[in-house]
Protein backbone atom coordinates (compact mmCIF):
# COMPACT_ATOMS: atom_id res chain seq x y z
CA UNK A 1 0.00 0.00 0.00
CA UNK A 2 1.65 3.40 -1.27
CA UNK A 3 0.14 6.93 -1.05
CA UNK A 4 0.84 9.82 -2.71
CA UNK A 5 0.44 13.33 -4.48
CA UNK A 6 -1.22 12.61 -7.23
CA UNK A 7 -1.43 16.34 -8.71
CA UNK A 8 -2.94 19.98 -7.22
CA UNK A 9 -6.35 20.74 -8.59
CA UNK A 10 -6.59 24.29 -10.63
CA UNK A 11 -8.53 25.07 -7.14
CA UNK A 12 -5.59 24.75 -5.22
CA UNK A 13 -6.56 21.27 -3.67
CA UNK A 14 -4.17 18.32 -3.01
CA UNK A 15 -5.26 15.30 -4.84
CA UNK A 16 -3.51 12.03 -3.30
CA UNK A 17 -3.12 8.91 -4.80
CA UNK A 18 -3.56 5.32 -2.93
CA UNK A 19 -2.13 2.26 -4.34
CA UNK A 20 -3.41 -1.06 -3.37
CA UNK A 21 -1.31 -3.90 -4.72
CA UNK A 22 -1.47 -7.99 -3.84
CA UNK A 23 0.08 -11.10 -5.85
CA UNK A 24 -2.69 -10.81 -8.23
CA UNK A 25 -4.00 -7.06 -8.79
CA UNK A 26 -3.05 -3.77 -8.27
CA UNK A 27 -5.73 -1.04 -7.75
CA UNK A 28 -5.43 3.00 -7.68
CA UNK A 29 -7.83 5.29 -6.22
CA UNK A 30 -7.16 9.29 -6.33
CA UNK A 31 -9.06 11.72 -3.60
CA UNK A 32 -10.84 13.75 -6.50
CA UNK A 33 -14.28 12.01 -7.21
CA UNK A 34 -13.08 9.36 -4.78
CA UNK A 35 -12.31 7.63 -8.45
CA UNK A 36 -10.47 4.80 -9.19
CA UNK A 37 -7.35 5.62 -11.59
CA UNK A 38 -6.52 1.71 -12.67
CA UNK A 39 -7.39 -1.53 -12.23
CA UNK A 40 -4.67 -4.29 -13.24
CA UNK A 41 -6.00 -7.65 -12.10
CA UNK A 42 -3.66 -10.01 -13.32
CA UNK A 43 -1.29 -7.33 -15.26
CA UNK A 44 -3.98 -5.77 -17.35
CA UNK A 45 -5.33 -2.75 -17.19
CA UNK A 46 -9.10 -2.86 -17.67
CA UNK A 47 -9.97 0.57 -16.56
CA UNK A 48 -10.04 3.39 -18.56
CA UNK A 49 -8.01 6.83 -16.99
CA UNK A 50 -5.67 9.64 -17.23
CA UNK A 51 -1.89 10.21 -16.81
CA UNK A 52 -2.41 12.42 -14.62
CA UNK A 53 -4.80 14.80 -12.84
CA UNK A 54 -4.47 17.15 -15.76
CA UNK A 55 -6.85 14.38 -17.99
CA UNK A 56 -9.42 14.68 -15.31
CA UNK A 57 -9.87 18.03 -14.63
CA UNK A 58 -10.12 18.05 -18.95
CA UNK A 59 -13.16 15.92 -18.75
CA UNK A 60 -16.04 17.31 -17.34
CA UNK A 61 -18.54 14.82 -18.70
CA UNK A 62 -17.68 10.81 -18.68
CA UNK A 63 -16.80 10.83 -15.22
CA UNK A 64 -14.14 8.13 -15.47
CA UNK A 65 -13.73 5.61 -12.57
CA UNK A 66 -15.30 8.16 -10.21
CA UNK A 67 -17.83 8.06 -7.20
CA UNK A 68 -21.09 9.47 -8.43
CA UNK A 69 -23.73 11.30 -6.43
CA UNK A 70 -25.87 13.12 -4.52
CA UNK A 71 -28.40 11.46 -7.14
CA UNK A 72 -26.42 8.98 -9.78
CA UNK A 73 -28.13 8.81 -13.40
CA UNK A 74 -30.54 11.21 -14.75
CA UNK A 75 -33.13 13.42 -13.15
CA UNK A 76 -35.43 14.46 -15.54
CA UNK A 77 -35.86 18.25 -16.23
CA UNK A 78 -33.28 18.67 -13.53
CA UNK A 79 -36.21 19.16 -10.86
CA UNK A 80 -37.89 17.09 -8.39
CA UNK A 81 -40.86 17.61 -5.40
CA UNK A 82 -40.43 16.66 -2.09
CA UNK A 83 -42.74 17.33 0.49
CA UNK A 84 -45.01 19.12 -1.47
CA UNK A 85 -41.71 21.57 -2.03
CA UNK A 86 -40.26 21.95 -5.52
CA UNK A 87 -36.25 21.89 -6.08
CA UNK A 88 -34.85 22.89 -9.20
CA UNK A 89 -31.31 21.46 -9.51
CA UNK A 90 -27.88 21.45 -12.05
CA UNK A 91 -29.16 21.10 -15.76
CA UNK A 92 -26.27 19.47 -17.25
CA UNK A 93 -27.39 17.28 -20.06
CA UNK A 94 -30.02 18.49 -21.82
CA UNK A 95 -32.07 20.08 -19.74
CA UNK A 96 -31.43 17.16 -17.21
CA UNK A 97 -29.49 16.65 -14.18
CA UNK A 98 -26.83 14.25 -14.66
CA UNK A 99 -25.17 12.26 -12.01
CA UNK A 100 -25.78 14.78 -9.12
CA UNK A 101 -24.66 18.21 -11.55
CA UNK A 102 -21.36 19.49 -10.36
CA UNK A 103 -21.31 16.91 -7.81
CA UNK A 104 -19.51 14.37 -5.77
CA UNK A 105 -17.16 13.51 -8.44
CA UNK A 106 -15.77 16.47 -9.07
CA UNK A 107 -15.01 16.93 -5.20
CA UNK A 108 -11.57 16.50 -3.64
CA UNK A 109 -12.56 13.37 -0.78
CA UNK A 110 -10.67 13.16 2.58
CA UNK A 111 -8.56 9.53 3.25
CA UNK A 112 -10.55 8.34 6.71
CA UNK A 113 -9.04 5.37 6.68
CA UNK A 114 -5.97 3.89 5.13
CA UNK A 115 -4.85 -0.16 6.14
CA UNK A 116 -3.34 -2.34 3.98
CA UNK A 117 -5.38 -3.57 1.37
CA UNK A 118 -8.58 -0.69 1.76
CA UNK A 119 -9.24 2.64 1.34
CA UNK A 120 -11.99 4.53 3.12
CA UNK A 121 -12.92 8.22 1.75
CA UNK A 122 -15.00 10.70 2.42
CA UNK A 123 -16.98 14.14 1.60
CA UNK A 124 -19.30 16.12 3.08
CA UNK A 125 -21.93 18.00 0.84
CA UNK A 126 -23.13 20.61 2.66
CA UNK A 127 -27.28 21.89 2.20
CA UNK A 128 -27.78 23.07 -0.94
CA UNK A 129 -24.62 22.04 -2.80
CA UNK A 130 -26.52 22.01 -6.44
CA UNK A 131 -29.67 23.09 -4.97
CA UNK A 132 -30.17 20.06 -3.10
CA UNK A 133 -31.89 20.34 0.55
CA UNK A 134 -30.19 19.48 3.91
CA UNK A 135 -25.98 18.34 4.17
CA UNK A 136 -24.95 14.56 3.57
CA UNK A 137 -21.89 12.73 4.64
CA UNK A 138 -20.60 10.14 2.29
CA UNK A 139 -18.29 7.52 2.92
CA UNK A 140 -16.95 4.62 0.31
CA UNK A 141 -14.25 2.06 1.34
CA UNK A 142 -12.35 0.45 -1.73
CA UNK A 143 -11.06 -3.20 -0.92
CA UNK A 144 -9.03 -5.09 -2.50
CA UNK A 145 -9.62 -8.46 -1.70
CA UNK A 146 -7.44 -11.10 -3.77
CA UNK A 147 -8.91 -10.08 -7.90
CA UNK A 148 -12.05 -8.44 -6.70
CA UNK A 149 -12.66 -4.81 -5.88
CA UNK A 150 -15.50 -4.40 -2.96
CA UNK A 151 -16.54 -1.22 -3.31
CA UNK A 152 -19.15 -0.37 -0.09
CA UNK A 153 -20.91 3.11 0.17
CA UNK A 154 -22.39 4.80 3.24
CA UNK A 155 -24.51 8.16 2.78
CA UNK A 156 -26.02 9.41 6.44
CA UNK A 157 -28.02 12.91 5.73
CA UNK A 158 -28.91 15.73 8.29
CA UNK A 159 -32.32 15.96 6.85
CA UNK A 160 -34.78 14.65 4.04
CA UNK A 161 -32.68 14.75 0.35
CA UNK A 162 -32.79 11.92 -2.14
CA UNK A 163 -29.46 9.73 -2.29
CA UNK A 164 -28.09 7.32 -4.64
CA UNK A 165 -24.46 6.44 -5.30
CA UNK A 166 -22.46 4.77 -8.03
CA UNK A 167 -19.39 3.76 -9.71
CA UNK A 168 -18.71 4.91 -13.09
CA UNK A 169 -15.75 3.06 -14.25
CA UNK A 170 -15.27 1.95 -17.65
CA UNK A 171 -13.92 -1.17 -18.55
CA UNK A 172 -12.26 -2.77 -21.30
CA UNK A 173 -11.03 -6.68 -20.71
CA UNK A 174 -8.66 -6.29 -23.95
CA UNK A 175 -6.80 -3.49 -22.07
CA UNK A 176 -7.50 -0.20 -24.58
CA UNK A 177 -7.52 1.01 -27.78
CA UNK A 178 -10.01 -1.25 -29.10
CA UNK A 179 -14.10 -1.84 -29.08
CA UNK A 180 -15.82 -3.89 -27.11
CA UNK A 181 -17.74 -5.30 -29.18
CA UNK A 182 -16.63 -8.74 -29.37
CA UNK A 183 -16.84 -8.88 -25.30
CA UNK A 184 -19.52 -11.12 -24.32
CA UNK A 185 -22.15 -9.84 -21.84
CA UNK A 186 -24.71 -11.96 -19.14
CA UNK A 187 -26.95 -9.35 -17.90
CA UNK A 188 -29.51 -11.13 -14.93
CA UNK A 189 -32.47 -8.81 -15.59
CA UNK A 190 -35.49 -9.65 -17.19
CA UNK A 191 -36.71 -6.42 -18.26
CA UNK A 192 -35.15 -3.04 -18.85
CA UNK A 193 -36.21 0.97 -18.44
CA UNK A 194 -37.23 2.11 -21.81
CA UNK A 195 -36.53 6.09 -22.49
CA UNK A 196 -37.82 8.66 -24.50
CA UNK A 197 -35.49 10.63 -26.23
CA UNK A 198 -33.56 12.62 -23.49
CA UNK A 199 -33.12 9.51 -22.14
CA UNK A 200 -35.51 9.88 -19.23
CA UNK A 201 -38.11 6.43 -18.39
CA UNK A 202 -40.86 6.75 -20.20
CA UNK A 203 -42.74 4.50 -17.49
CA UNK A 204 -42.37 1.15 -19.88
CA UNK A 205 -40.52 -1.46 -18.28
CA UNK A 206 -40.60 -4.14 -21.15
CA UNK A 207 -39.96 -7.87 -20.78
CA UNK A 208 -36.18 -8.27 -22.63
CA UNK A 209 -37.13 -11.76 -24.44
CA UNK A 210 -37.12 -11.26 -28.28
CA UNK A 211 -35.39 -7.84 -28.08
CA UNK A 212 -31.75 -6.29 -28.31
CA UNK A 213 -32.03 -6.38 -24.77
CA UNK A 214 -31.83 -9.59 -23.80
CA UNK A 215 -28.43 -10.95 -22.37
CA UNK A 216 -29.70 -13.36 -20.09
CA UNK A 217 -27.66 -15.87 -22.21
CA UNK A 218 -24.14 -14.63 -22.98
CA UNK A 219 -24.02 -12.68 -26.35
CA UNK A 220 -21.57 -10.60 -27.87
CA UNK A 221 -22.20 -6.94 -26.72
CA UNK A 222 -21.87 -5.67 -29.84
CA UNK A 223 -24.89 -8.26 -31.91
CA UNK A 224 -27.43 -6.06 -32.58
CA UNK A 225 -25.10 -2.48 -33.45
CA UNK A 226 -25.72 -1.17 -36.27
CA UNK A 227 -28.80 -2.80 -37.49
CA UNK A 228 -31.25 -2.94 -33.84
CA UNK A 229 -29.81 -0.30 -31.18
CA UNK A 230 -27.03 2.38 -31.49
CA UNK A 231 -25.36 1.16 -28.38
CA UNK A 232 -26.53 0.81 -24.66
CA UNK A 233 -27.83 3.54 -22.23
CA UNK A 234 -30.16 1.96 -20.43
CA UNK A 235 -31.15 0.41 -16.93
CA UNK A 236 -32.04 -2.92 -17.00
CA UNK A 237 -33.86 -4.64 -13.84
CA UNK A 238 -32.25 -7.82 -12.04
CA UNK A 239 -34.39 -10.41 -11.73
CA UNK A 240 -33.12 -12.18 -8.49
CA UNK A 241 -34.63 -15.87 -9.23
CA UNK A 242 -31.80 -15.48 -12.35
CA UNK A 243 -28.88 -14.43 -10.28
CA UNK A 244 -26.63 -17.06 -8.46
CA UNK A 245 -25.68 -15.84 -4.72
CA UNK A 246 -21.93 -15.52 -3.64
CA UNK A 247 -21.68 -16.85 0.01
CA UNK A 248 -17.88 -15.09 0.28
CA UNK A 249 -19.50 -11.48 -0.92
CA UNK A 250 -22.98 -12.15 0.45
CA UNK A 251 -24.20 -10.70 -3.25
CA UNK A 252 -26.02 -11.97 -5.98
CA UNK A 253 -24.24 -11.82 -9.32
CA UNK A 254 -26.14 -9.56 -11.51
CA UNK A 255 -23.99 -9.02 -14.56
CA UNK A 256 -20.95 -10.96 -16.06
CA UNK A 257 -18.93 -10.30 -18.75
CA UNK A 258 -16.22 -11.95 -20.55
CA UNK A 259 -13.27 -12.26 -23.22
CA UNK A 260 -10.57 -14.48 -24.35
CA UNK A 261 -8.53 -13.95 -21.38
CA UNK A 262 -10.89 -13.07 -18.26
CA UNK A 263 -14.38 -12.98 -16.68
CA UNK A 264 -15.82 -9.89 -15.02
CA UNK A 265 -18.32 -10.63 -12.15
CA UNK A 266 -20.44 -8.08 -10.39
CA UNK A 267 -22.23 -8.56 -7.94
CA UNK A 268 -24.94 -6.14 -6.21
CA UNK A 269 -27.40 -5.41 -3.96
CA UNK A 270 -29.04 -2.91 -5.94
CA UNK A 271 -31.90 -3.67 -7.76
CA UNK A 272 -30.52 -2.02 -11.26
CA UNK A 273 -27.63 -1.61 -12.96
CA UNK A 274 -26.66 0.81 -15.81
CA UNK A 275 -25.36 -0.80 -18.85
CA UNK A 276 -23.66 1.79 -21.06
CA UNK A 277 -21.39 1.07 -24.10
CA UNK A 278 -19.37 4.06 -24.51
CA UNK A 279 -21.41 5.59 -27.02
CA UNK A 280 -20.33 8.97 -26.42
CA UNK A 281 -16.70 7.86 -25.31
CA UNK A 282 -14.92 9.21 -28.63
CA UNK A 283 -12.99 12.77 -28.36
CA UNK A 284 -10.31 14.43 -25.46
CA UNK A 285 -8.25 14.04 -23.55
CA UNK A 286 -6.81 10.68 -24.17
CA UNK A 287 -6.21 7.62 -21.94
CA UNK A 288 -3.11 6.67 -20.10
CA UNK A 289 -0.19 6.03 -22.78
CA UNK A 290 -2.32 8.75 -25.52
CA UNK A 291 -4.25 5.99 -25.95
CA UNK A 292 -7.58 7.40 -28.03
CA UNK A 293 -10.85 7.26 -26.53
CA UNK A 294 -13.61 5.80 -29.20
CA UNK A 295 -16.84 5.02 -29.37
CA UNK A 296 -17.86 1.36 -28.49
CA UNK A 297 -14.25 1.73 -26.37
CA UNK A 298 -15.42 0.80 -23.06
CA UNK A 299 -18.37 -0.46 -21.23
CA UNK A 300 -19.80 0.50 -17.70
CA UNK A 301 -21.94 -1.52 -15.33
CA UNK A 302 -23.24 0.98 -12.57
CA UNK A 303 -25.09 -0.81 -10.01
CA UNK A 304 -28.43 1.53 -8.87
CA UNK A 305 -32.02 1.94 -7.96
CA UNK A 306 -33.40 3.30 -11.37
CA UNK A 307 -33.19 6.49 -13.54
CA UNK A 308 -35.47 9.18 -12.39
CA UNK A 309 -36.41 7.47 -9.26
CA UNK A 310 -36.80 10.46 -7.04
CA UNK A 311 -39.25 11.93 -9.49
CA UNK A 312 -41.13 8.33 -8.55
CA UNK A 313 -40.66 9.22 -5.02
CA UNK A 314 -37.96 6.96 -4.73
CA UNK A 315 -34.36 7.30 -2.93
CA UNK A 316 -35.19 9.71 0.03
CA UNK A 317 -33.66 9.73 3.41
CA UNK A 318 -34.19 11.42 6.08
CA UNK A 319 -32.45 12.45 9.33
CA UNK A 320 -31.54 8.94 11.03
CA UNK A 321 -32.13 7.25 8.02
CA UNK A 322 -28.41 5.51 6.45
CA UNK A 323 -27.94 4.98 3.00
CA UNK A 324 -26.14 1.76 2.18
CA UNK A 325 -24.80 0.06 -0.75
CA UNK A 326 -21.88 -2.65 -1.55
CA UNK A 327 -21.16 -3.34 -5.37
CA UNK A 328 -18.18 -5.80 -6.23
CA UNK A 329 -16.05 -6.51 -9.48
CA UNK A 330 -14.35 -9.23 -9.51
CA UNK A 331 -12.15 -10.77 -12.49
CA UNK A 332 -10.74 -14.07 -12.84
CA UNK A 333 -9.17 -15.99 -15.52
CA UNK A 334 -11.26 -17.51 -18.68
Amino acid sequence: MTRELFGITKSGDRVEIVTLKNDLAELKIMTRGATIVSFKPFGIDIVGGYDDLTGYEADTSSYQGATVGRVANRIGDASFVMDGAFYMVTANDNGNCLHGGEGFSFKNWQIEELLESSVTMSYFSPDGEDSFPAGVFAKVTFTLEGSAVIISYQAIPDGKTPIALTNHSYFNLDGFGGVIDDHIATINADSYTEVNEKLIPNGNRPCVKGTPFDFTSPKKIGEDFGTKVDGYDHNFIICPELCDYNEVFGLPMVASVTNKKLILNVYSDQPGVQFYTGNFLGGEPDFRGGVKRIKHGAFCLETQTEPNCINHGIGFYDLGDIYEHTTVYEVIKN
